[in-house]
């Protein structure tokens, strides 16, 4: 079971780690959230520090522990930002009452990291919360622009192509985003994201985002839905594999025939 105190707190007392800010150490050579943290940084957002110090729950959950945003890898190119406040980055396990003022200032502050990324030219997806009356706004997941790796990424104008060329129709492909979105949150999850959660708040909080990703991208119909795709099979070709499976169309039939 994972610890429910800061994830700092159980480091050894002897020699205080460096501080890690925006992002985890092991990432600091990750071009892609380097990149982040540099369009982060450059909008003026703050970033989220990590106390190399021994640090116990109640000063971690405090005004004292993370503020602001936090970078994770997630999928292919896809990077996740969260927003820190009072050393969490959701609200799950705060009293009913305290929700509210962080729910609207943690939805507040992801909106302005999304404008940040869409002013970069980065592609954005809002992950938010199905579960609740109110919006809640989870993280944001971001992909680069097409220009740093055009084999990985297709424009907009591609995808509308492949829907019209495959005869993508309404709800053929949100099975395969579910489960895409899906992937994500198992990788996530094995990787040890929410280290301030128990295990299975962990496992539950990754999947419910995932969900709320998937559903979020299913809402923007087909075209979304192939992009989004896209990021996840890595190449063009991949993508058109995937359709392929996903549809009969002639152009599926084609696509998937010998040459």
């Amino acid at each position: 079971m994972r610890s429910t105190t800061s994830p700092v707190g159980e480091r050894p007392s002897s020699g205080a780690e460096p501080d890690a800010v925006g992002m985890l150490p092991e990432y600091a050579q990750e071009p892609a959230v380097v990149a982040a943290l540099g369009v982060l940084r450059a909008g003026g957002v703050t970033l989220a520090t990590m106390p190399g110090r021994k640090m116990l729950y109640r000063e971690w959950h405090s005004a004292r522990g993370p503020q602001g945003a936090f970078v994770w890898p997630g999928a292919g190119r896809t990077l996740e930002v969260v927003w820190f406040i009072n050393g969490a980055q959701d609200e799950r396990g705060m009293r009913t009452r305290d929700t509210r003022s962080v729910r609207a200032a943690r939805n507040q502050a992801l909106d302005g990291v999304a404008s940040v990324f869409q002013a970069a030219g980065w592609h954005v997806w809002r992950v938010e919360s199905s579960r609740t009356a109110t919006r809640r706004a989870l993280r944001m997941d971001v992909t680069p622009p097409a220009e740093d790796e055009r084999q990985f990424v297709i424009s907009e104008e591609e995808a509308e192509a492949l829907v019209a060329e495959f005869g993508i129709g309404e709800g053929d492909l949100d099975e395969a985003v579910y489960d895409a979105a899906n992937e994500d949150g198992a990788n996530e999850y094995n990787r040890g994201v929410q280290p301030e959660l128990s295990d299975a708040d962990a496992y539950e909080g990754v999947h419910e985002a995932a969900d709320a990703r998937a559903s979020s991208v299913n809402n923007q119909g087909a075209t979304a839905q192939v992009q989004f795709l896209a990021e996840f099979c890595g190449t063009v070709e991949s993508l058109r594999s995937l359709l392929g499976d996903l549809t009969s169309s002639p152009a599926a039939a084609r696509s998937t025939s010998p040459s």
